[in-house]
């Protein structure tokens, strides 16, 4: 239908994560292109709340994943917060642990939050 639903995109990467073991492959390589994002910021929200979202998928496999930016389609805000839900980068061509990533609930606690108007409640340590 032409519209990005998260939670079909979500069913359909559940699928698609861990390859096609029955087809004997275990593992699948999948590398997701960002340029089809129009422009809007509803469309940049709902992007970042899936790109947060989508951690918890590929937290329960063992797939190479690699989202891919036109770092020039998107303000500063968004690029900082897309960095912000990866818990890895390849920034210069090296691959690394990613110092700005923020764990999925407490990303999207705060999301939601800002959204909403609201100061994001800090995560409670324990």
């Amino acid at each position: 239908d032409g519209r990005f639903d998260q939670d079909r995109m979500l069913q359909s990467f559940e699928q698609m994560a861990s390859g096609n073991t029955e087809g004997g492959f275990p593992l699948s390589r999948i590398v997701c292109r960002m340029d089809w994002v129009p422009d809007g910021q509803s469309h940049i929200d709902d992007l970042i709340e899936f790109e947060a979202r989508v951690n918890d998928v590929w937290c329960r496999h063992d797939d190479a994943v690699i989202c891919t930016y036109h770092l020039s389609k998107f303000s500063g805000d968004a690029v900082i917060d897309i960095m912000r839900t990866h818990p890895l980068v390849i920034v210069g061509g090296i691959l690394q642990h990613n110092p700005f990533f923020v764990p999925p609930g407490e990303f999207l606690r705060e999301i939601r939050a800002r959204r909403a108007g609201q100061p994001a409640l800090p995560a409670t340590a324990g």
